[in-house]
């Protein structure tokens, strides 16, 4: 009985003996899992901040293309109401629109889109769409673009005709 008893106790000793070994040797992270870890963590980051990249520039597309079919539609409805007796017109830039009532310089009032964002027009930046009175028709038609600039795949495209029909192709 003694010599079982003995036995028990060395088992005892030597499991509790290898217990603590391994909890020292498993006390932290070794450089390799912690590598690891962070070549994860990179990956995960760089995944999620490519992808909210490109949810802006889309809403920054929609955004500005809205806008500015909004800024067209003010400036020919203005027109159309023969309010002052006056053409109303906007001229457009590369990154916004103006309104203005006769004359570019007169009551201007600007719309900035974002600067995700550049405009260009089939007829050249600085153009002038003036909406005639009454009619709201215009002399100048053509095409104005919105594309976003880290992605020029992805554009909106509005069209104005000679007849002050405005619409997004």
């Amino acid at each position: 009985m003694t010599s079982f008893k003995k036995n028990n106790n060395f088992n005892f000793l030597f499991e509790m003996n290898r217990y603590k070994k391994y909890k020292k040797l498993s006390k932290g992270f070794s450089l390799v899992e912690l590598l690891i870890v962070i070549a994860i963590l990179a990956v995960i980051t760089s995944i999620v901040v490519s992808s909210f990249g490109q949810t802006g520039g889309n809403e920054a597309l929609n955004t500005s293309t809205v806008s500015a079919i909004s800024v067209l539609n003010g400036a020919k409805s203005m027109a159309i109401s023969s309010k002052d007796a006056s053409n109303y017109g906007v001229r457009i830039f590369n990154n916004k629109f103006v309104t203005f009532k006769n004359n570019y310089g007169t009551e201007n009032q600007e719309t900035v889109f974002s600067t995700l964002i550049t405009v260009s027009t089939s007829t050249g930046i600085d153009t002038d769409i003036i909406f005639n009175n009454v009619s709201g028709g215009t002399s100048a038609s053509g095409t104005i673009t919105f594309t976003v600039l880290n992605s020029p795949s992805k554009s909106n495209t509005i069209r104005v005709y000679r007849t002050g029909i405005i619409e997004k192709n």
